[in-house]
């Protein structure tokens, strides 16, 4: 291959890129082919790094050790942040009835008659024990409004029926039982809708209501294993299957022993 008038050859350079040649030159040879660098290496099935790939080389390994540095650094502090954290006591927590109680906490269910307590982050609860009722001769257990005991409240004695607080009896007149006496009772009774073969008279109280009323719409509580129940005159608390009434009252139940 003939050089023309005008080329340039850049001696020990593969272009005008890397800069001017300065130094002794001997045994020029001109090798007219792509990559004729090559042939400097002549044993290597490979092409030959030349000065620019090995800075890269340097750079890139440089451009490592400080990504290294950076990482050990990061690594070095989530150790830490790890070490606090297990270090750290993270306090479990309940819910029960739509609140929120923390480890160790205790609270009373009225409705259910027991003591409950969060413990690392389960709720236990135990029944309230009711020791047995020993009211005096004038006296009744019944169950008291806010509390899960049976209490011992004055009795009324009337036409050989036997009266607790607050129960009333319709005669000639309404009367009530006020701490151990029957006394008279102003009550205004609602208009019913249903005729008078449809009415029935309410244990214990002075007004009518029409037959299939349900008594059990008024609230009475019943524990967690019980449930109300309508009866002809009344509501009164039932055992739900395989549990059993507690001294002998179906209001609070507990299981069968086996």
């Amino acid at each position: 291959m003939d050089l023309t008038l005008g080329s340039g050859v850049w001696l020990g350079q593969h272009s005008h890129k890397h800069g001017l040649f300065k130094g002794t030159i001997q045994d020029v040879k001109f090798i007219f082919s792509p990559n004729g660098y090559i042939t400097q290496c002549p044993n290597l099935n490979r092409t030959c790094p030349t000065c620019s790939d090995f800075l890269s080389l340097v750079q890139g390994i440089m451009d490592l050790q400080e990504l290294l540095a950076k990482m050990t650094l990061k690594l070095n502090y989530a150790e830490s942040r790890l070490t606090q954290l297990e270090a750290c006591h993270c306090e479990r927590t309940c819910s029960a009835n739509g609140v929120v109680y923390r480890d160790k906490e205790l609270w009373v269910e009225p409705e259910n008659c027991r003591n409950c307590g969060c413990m690392n982050g389960v709720v236990e609860c135990r029944r309230i024990f009711c020791p047995s009722g020993n009211c005096s001769e004038d006296s009744l257990s019944v169950h008291v409004e806010g509390t899960c005991c049976k209490k011992c409240r004055p009795k009324c004695t009337y036409m050989a029926q036997t009266f607790s607080e607050g129960q009333r009896l319709l005669t000639k007149r309404c009367t009530e039982c006020k701490n151990g006496m029957m006394v008279r009772v102003t009550e205004n009774c609602p208009e019913l809708n249903c005729t008078l073969k449809e009415q029935i008279l309410p244990d214990n109280r002075c007004c009518n209501v029409c037959k299939g009323y349900d008594f059990c719409a008024e609230g009475l509580i019943c524990g967690e294993n019980s449930e109300c129940k309508n009866r002809n005159t009344r509501a009164e608390c039932e055992c739900k299957s395989g549990f059993a009434s507690i001294h002998g009252d179906s209001t609070y139940c507990e299981g069968r022993q086996l």
